[in-house]
């Protein structure tokens, strides 16, 4: 399911980038606060998995 992994990411990137636009610790980038470290890490793994899909 391609198209789902692509559209799960996609959310996961605006999810980030909502938080990440009113949060100073996640906008700085040095460290994510509480809330924005598992966005964060949601948005890196499925961006990985998409990657890796796309080079198989």
């Amino acid at each position: 399911m391609a198209d789902d992994l692509y559209t799960r990411y996609q959310q996961a990137r605006d999810t980030w980038r909502t938080h990440s636009s009113s949060c100073e610790p996640c906008r700085a980038g040095q460290q994510h606060c509480p809330a924005g470290a598992p966005l964060y890490r949601r948005l890196a793994v499925l961006q990985d998995a998409y990657l890796r899909r796309l080079r198989s």
